[in-house]
């Protein structure tokens, strides 16, 4: 009786031992998350969040660790078993600590491990009780071809490498860098501008360094689970939005950040201030202008999630202590600062609020209200005075497995963002990083109805799919480009906002019709192949007058 008592002892220790849990973060265009959101949807897990990106690996082995029970794999199609299935192998440590399908080629390089289907391959690897270290090469060559109108007739390779180091110290510190060295190894430079990496790149846009250019991330990362600290540089992705986010979305290049996190099972707060780039009048690069924003999610029962942001831009100013609090309304510390007499036009603030609602299986339901500048005085208004009333909207659905096609996500999205929303009357302090947004990458004054499709055809192909409608309208130019009406389409010029009434749609009315298509093919774990090319229409209806052009690019990425 005692060794039987004793056994069942020592089972449960060891089943109560704490796994090693990962505590940096999955990269946000990490396809687990399209995963979990439609599992999310048809109702095999819960307390997944689409509003903000990126989580870490120990929370998305959370997510997966439950999907291996034989209840819930038997709910699932073929194609998402097998896709899981794929997760399990490259979350294994994440998940049990495990390493059985971890293959190193150092300090072992086999040949024969190159191709192999069933393993995650690393250069390195190093893992104990407490302690897991992680290192990739990284390789992408691609090549770009365009046509058309406004494009030209070009083509150019790009190719790139580097590294990715990553890592967890003590169950608690995670550690990431990714860098890579890239070059362009012919054709056109103009054209490899379509990469808003490259185009945010000064290395690249340097002169006598146009051919040659380097990326990097990487931050430190204390996780307590209900408490994380981040210092560094990662893509972060908040918003409700599915093709494109609201708040914080991939439009830009990933800005410097200290980071915050406090998380219950219901509620998630974070705050951050961070450090954006800038450019005066003439293109020229400025320093100091800063960012504080912070985001709240909470559930209101299991079908319905609010989410609240704030932001606040400053240029020209020190770091202002009052807005570092990450508990406070970040304009009512604005407005009682000590530096608040340097005038309205050093800040720029804006508010979110959004809404996801789940209102029955497999479909999902969201909104985005966006507030730039809001005056109750002048609410309504049609005059000069009403300009001072800047919003924007969003709102979409999607649909998984329709029709009873499995692993198919549908969506339907609208966005409209009114004239000079996102911009400020000082131009340098707009909701921009590099000169491009930080939310969506919509100019202003436009709207756009968007129809989207993403399916996992098979275990490692995916084809995404989006049909878009915008209408905007643009500034109306002499014939030496200067303006002689702002229509308030340049998220990079607001100073021009009070110079008349601003109506949506005013200006030369410009429609668009743009269609993409994208597939990547995994043929090897770890070997990635993208085709993806878009064509569109650029129609001046008021100038009789249309533009077509198309792009098509094929890349081939490895990274171990």
């Amino acid at each position: 009786m005692f060794r039987n008592r004793l056994v069942l002892l020592l089972i449960f220790f060891f089943i109560a031992l704490p796994v090693i849990a990962q505590r940096e973060y999955v990269p946000a265009d990490h396809p687990v998350y399209r995963f979990l959101l439609r599992q999310t949807l048809e109702g095999r897990i819960q307390g997944f969040s689409w509003g903000m990106l990126p989580l870490s690996r120990h929370d998305v082995a959370d997510f997966l660790r439950p999907m291996r029970s034989d209840s819930i794999r038997a709910q699932l199609q073929p194609v998402d078993r097998e896709i899981l299935d794929d997760f399990v192998v490259e979350f294994e440590h994440d998940l049990d600590g495990a390493s059985d399908h971890a293959h190193p080629f150092i300090p072992e390089f086999q040949v024969g491990e190159m191709i192999r289907d069933d393993t995650r391959r690393y250069l390195y690897a190093y893992q104990d009780s407490g302690t897991a270290v992680f290192v990739d090469g990284l390789g992408n060559l691609t090549h770009d071809y365009s046509r058309g109108d406004s494009l030209g007739r070009a083509g150019t390779t790009l190719g790139e490498l580097g590294v990715r180091i990553r890592g967890t110290l003590h169950d608690r510190l995670g550690f990431y860098l990714q860098a890579t060295n890239g070059a362009l190894l012919g054709g056109s430079h103009d054209l490899a501008l379509l990469d808003h990496r490259l185009l945010a790149n000064q290395k690249f846009n340097a002169p006598g360094e146009a051919t040659f250019y380097d990326i990097s991330t990487g931050y430190l990362r204390y996780d307590a689970d209900w408490l994380s600290v981040t210092l560094g540089r990662e893509q972060m992705l908040w918003g409700v939005g599915y093709s494109d986010r609201a708040v914080f979305s991939d439009n830009s290049v990933p800005f410097s950040y200290f980071r915050i996190d406090l998380r219950s099972n219901t509620v998630h707060y974070s705050f951050l201030h961070g450090s954006l780039m800038a450019f005066d009048s003439t293109g020229h690069s400025l320093s100091s202008k800063y960012i504080a924003a912070h985001r709240v999610e909470f559930n209101v029962g299991r079908r319905v999630r609010i989410g609240f942001s704030e932001a606040i831009l400053y240029f020209n100013q020190p770091l202002n202590f009052a807005i570092l609090n990450p508990f406070t309304f970040l304009t009512s510390a604005r407005l009682q600062s000590e530096s608040a007499t340097a005038g309205e036009n050093n800040y720029n603030n804006l508010i979110w609020l959004d809404v996801e609602v789940l209102p029955v299986k497999d479909v999902r339901a969201y909104a985005s209200l966006l507030v730039d500048d809001l005056s109750f005085a002048s609410l309504g208004k049609n005059n000069i005075a009403g300009n001072t009333n800047k919003f924007g909207w969003q709102g979409g659905a999607e649909w998984v497995a329709p029709f009873g096609v499995p692993a198919l996500l549908l969506t339907a999205e609208y966005t409209r963002i009114n004239p000079f929303v996102l911009t400020h009357w000082t131009n340098v302090n707009g909701f921009t990083h590099y000169g491009l947004s930080l939310g969506p990458s919509l100019p202003p004054n436009s709207d756009e109805w968007l129809v989207g499709a993403d399916w996992d055809a098979l275990r490692r192909l995916t084809v995404g799919a989006r049909l878009r409608f915008q209408r905007s309208g643009e500034s109306i130019r002499d014939a030496r480009g200067n303006i002689i009406f702002d229509a308030g389409d340049d998220v990079n010029r607001g100073v021009n906002h009070l110079l008349h009434p601003n109506v949506f749609l005013e200006g030369t009315r410009v429609n668009r019709t743009i269609a993409s298509l994208r597939v990547d093919w995994q043929p090897v774990l770890q070997y990635v192949v993208r085709v993806e090319g878009w064509v569109r229409s650029i129609n001046y209806p008021t100038l009789d007058r249309t533009l077509k052009d198309g792009f098509a690019s094929l890349s081939l990425r490895v990274e171990y």
